[in-house]
C-alpha cells in the first residue's frame, strides 16, 4: 500500500494536477464567454475574441486526459500490491479521467448552447461532431507530436511542420479516427447524463416545499 500511495502523489505532481488545470481552462472560459447576454449577437469586444481563441486552443487539453491512461499501464508494472492498485490507483485514474472529460463536456455544452441561442446554425449535431474531430487532431498532436496549446503562439513553425508531416503518416489518420470515435461516444454519454441530472435537480427543487 505504501508503494501505491507513493505513486499516487507522484502522479499528482508529475502530470495529473497540471493536466487537470489545463482541462479546467476552457471550462472556466466557457462560463465567461458563453453567458447569455443581450442583444443576441456576437460581442465586438476584442478581449472576448482573444478569450475565444484561447478557449479553442486549450479545449483539446480536456479530452487529452483520457490518453494519460498509458501512465496507468506503467504503474501496473511497478511493485504495487493488489490492494494498492484496487483501492488507490484505479480510483485515482477514474476520478482524474472523469473530471478532465467532464470539463470537456461542460465546455462544449456551453459553447453549443450559446451558438444555438444566437441562432448561428441549426446543425448543432454537426457542430458537436466537428469539434470532437478537431479535438481528436489536437490530442494526437499533443500525445504523439508532444505539442502544447501555447506552441501556436510560441512555436508556430514547429506546429506547421508537424501538421504537414502528419499528412504522410498513416498512424496520424488511424489515431485521429480512434480518438474521434472515443471522444464522440463519451461526449454524448456524458452529455445526456448531465442533462438528465440537471433535469432531475430542477424538478426536485421545484417540488421542495417553500
Amino acid at each position: 500500500m505504501a508503494a501505491a500511495l507513493e505513486l499516487f502523489w507522484e502522479n499528482l505532481e508529475r502530470f495529473m494536477a497540471w493536466n487537470l488545470f489545463l482541462a479546467m481552462i476552457p471550462c472556466v472560459l466557457s462560463f465567461m464567454l458563453f453567458a447569455k447576454r443581450s442583444p443576441k449577437r456576437l460581442p465586438i469586444n476584442p478581449l472576448w475574441w482573444f478569450g475565444l481563441t484561447v478557449f479553442i486552443l486549450f479545449l483539446p487539453n480536456a479530452p487529452y486526459v483520457i490518453t494519460d491512461i498509458i501512465h496507468f499501464v506503467r504503474d501496473m508494472r511497478a511493485d504495487v500490491s493488489d490492494n494498492g492498485i484496487i483501492f488507490v490507483l484505479i480510483p485515482q485514474y477514474i476520478a482524474f479521467i472523469l473530471l478532465g472529460f467532464q470539463c470537456y463536456v461542460i465546455s462544449l455544452i456551453k459553447l453549443v448552447q450559446y451558438v444555438d441561442w444566437l441562432k448561428l446554425t441549426r446543425k448543432i449535431t454537426l457542430l458537436e461532431v466537428s469539434i470532437n474531430f478537431i479535438c481528436a487532431i489536437g490530442v494526437y498532436w499533443g500525445r504523439f507530436n508532444r505539442l502544447n496549446s501555447w506552441d501556436v503562439f510560441t512555436n508556430p513553425q514547429s506546429v506547421l511542420q508537424d501538421a504537414i508531416r502528419n499528412l504522410g503518416n498513416p498512424n496520424f489518420f488511424l489515431g485521429t479516427i480512434i480518438f474521434f470515435i472515443i471522444f464522440t461516444s463519451l461526449y454524448y454519454i456524458f452529455k445526456w447524463i448531465n442533462i438528465a441530472m440537471v433535469f432531475y435537480w430542477q424538478n426536485h427543487s421545484n417540488r421542495l416545499p417553500v
